[in-house]
């Protein structure tokens, strides 16, 4: 199952990242662990382009468990744009068998939702 939200988030982009990673890694009941850093390509830019996620088990997946302990991979892209906004898109792979349940969706977006909230709530 794969979901994509994309968010635009306006305020300082090395706070936005910094609030991004903190939520999804403590901040969750079933948090992600980073797998994975992808720098731009330019030296002075201080946010990474990339950062990849991981969550869950395959033996999870495989028997049907709740969709957070299912095996996730969360792409999370960011976007410097003028005006001091940053567009932030999740991109959500997650390893389950059969058809996606809308409740199943529904929780995965929630999740992305909930972490504008949060970084929106800490004032950037």
């Amino acid at each position: 199952m794969k979901i994509t939200k994309t968010f635009s988030i306006k305020g300082d982009a090395e706070k936005i990242f910094d609030y991004l990673v903190e939520y999804f890694t403590f901040k969750l009941k079933f948090p992600y662990r980073i797998r994975r850093v992808i720098p731009y390509d330019i030296e002075n830019i201080f946010i990474p382009k990339t950062i990849v996620f991981e969550r869950g088990s395959g033996m999870a997946s495989f028997t049907g468990a709740r969709v957070e302990k299912c095996k996730t991979t969360l792409r999370v892209t960011l976007v410097l744009k003028p005006e001091g906004e940053v567009l932030v898109t999740c991109d959500y792979d997650v390893k389950t068998y059969g058809a996606p349940l809308a409740s199943d969706i529904a929780i995965l977006e929630k999740e992305a939702e909930d972490m504008v909230k949060y970084i929106v709530e800490l004032g950037v």
